[in-house]
């Protein structure tokens, strides 16, 4: 079975932890499912969310460079990145998007509020759907299938 790591990025700092959390864990939910039900397990999914090992509300980590070495070091052993632009400000997520690209790691964002992106956001990202069902099906299509 082949390991494939996805890592979720997007907005965090100006978000409260539900917010931050909640799309990742539908995501998370969303592709096990596919993989188990349609692919018969093939992957061996492991749906990094930076919401599972910091939590902003409760500061458990003494630096913010933890937390950036942290979650970049996550990114760049990264198959795919899935970023939502829920925070489209966010300087985090533009640092974990240029880590990615830099790499060559494709980037799939969701832009569902249609917020106004940076263009070297826009650069970065392979493709920017603008629903949660389109970026689930793109995925499943391109990406796991």
């Amino acid at each position: 079975m082949k390991n494939y790591q996805i890592y979720l990025a997007g907005g965090m700092c100006n978000l409260d932890f539900e917010e931050q959390k909640k799309w990742r864990d539908l995501i998370d939910g969303d592709l096990h499912i596919y993989n188990n039900f349609n692919l018969n397990g093939k992957y061996n999914l492991n749906i990094l969310k930076p919401t599972d090992f910091y939590n902003f509300e409760k500061v458990e980590y003494k630096s913010q460079k933890e937390v950036m070495k942290f979650d970049l070091n996550l990114v760049r052993n990264s198959d795919l990145i899935i970023v939502n632009f829920n925070d489209p400000k966010s300087i985090g997520t533009a640092m974990e998007l240029f880590c990615a690209n830099e790499l060559s790691i494709p980037i799939i964002g969701l832009n569902e509020e249609q917020y106004e992106l940076h263009p070297w956001l826009i650069e970065c990202c392979t493709r920017i759907c603008d629903t949660y069902d389109e970026l689930i099906e793109h995925i499943e299509k391109f990406y796991l299938y």
